[in-house]
């Protein structure tokens, strides 16, 4: 398992069982972005996304809420670092595309980037005290961190755009109804509802799950047809692995599966 030793603004805790649960750790300033925290996670994502001692993640932020973006009175002003000809935000899709589920735990503000990078995530639970704020346009701030994205194709264009043009809080029950967030929850009980699901998904066919993932992400901007092909090669990928086997054994004797990620 690689070395998950990053700046004190993002706290990585990891479970027996491959659950690691990364923490957004500026509690004093709702842990928006500075300079140290945007590298710290962009060094996250390129180890996390190879481990496969990790089997699902949760994003968390310390102190009651989870995070209010971009903080613009930081002295560490860095962005978000890129490589050669990559844009300003490609470490959104790196999230996006993280070959591990990904559950985002929000409690107090997520506001901003924090909203954006907690639609990046696969699933999202909420406490009932979370304000979902998507700020920019009030900012006179263009949308970023891939919202213009996801925002739509998660709850559709018109939504979207209301949303982002008023930039006020996004009522929970609304972000319940369109399929924003899966559920919310109280504050005490919000990190054990995470975990659980987590749990669940960490011991399920992880390298299935990752085909699932890309084949549902691709099929967002291909037609039916080319998605029979993804989908054609993602099968092929499923029927050569060991969970595979381990699946049609454990149904023939009827035990619950022990599935390994291979």
């Amino acid at each position: 398992m690689s070395d998950y030793q990053f700046a004190d603004s993002l706290r990585i805790t990891i479970q027996p069982n491959g659950v690691l649960i990364a923490t957004l750790n500026r509690p004093d300033r709702l842990n928006a972005f500075d300079g140290t925290m945007r590298h710290a996670i962009h060094e996250f994502l390129h180890k996390v996304r190879d481990d496969d001692d990790i089997r699902a993640i949760v994003l968390t932020g310390a102190g009651g809420n989870f995070c209010s973006g971009a903080d613009l009175t930081a002295e560490d002003r860095r962005r978000w670092p890129t490589g050669k000809n990559e844009p300003l935000f490609a470490w959104c899709v790196e999230l996006l595309q993280m070959p591990k589920p990904t559950i985002a735990a929000l409690d107090g503000v997520a506001a901003g980037g924090g909203l954006g990078m907690a639609l990046l995530c696969d699933i999202r639970i909420c406490s009932t005290r979370t304000r979902l704020i998507p700020i920019w346009t009030k900012r006179a701030i263009h949308p970023d961190d891939l919202v213009t994205w996801t925002l739509p194709r998660l709850v559709g264009y018109s939504r979207a755009l209301t949303w982002l043009y008023l930039a006020e809080d996004i009522p929970i029950q609304s972000a319940l109804d369109t399929g924003l967030v899966l559920q919310a929850c109280s504050s005490d009980t919000l990190m054990d509802e995470a975990l659980a699901l987590a749990d669940r998904l960490a011991a399920g066919p992880t390298k299935h799950f990752a085909l699932t993932k890309k084949a549902v992400l691709d099929g967002l901007t291909r037609d039916p047809k080319d998605s029979a092909v993804m989908e054609a090669w993602a099968q092929s990928q499923a029927l050569a692995s060991n969970d595979f086997k381990e699946g049609i054994a454990a149904f023939r004797e009827k035990r619950p599966p022990k599935f390994s990620g291979d």
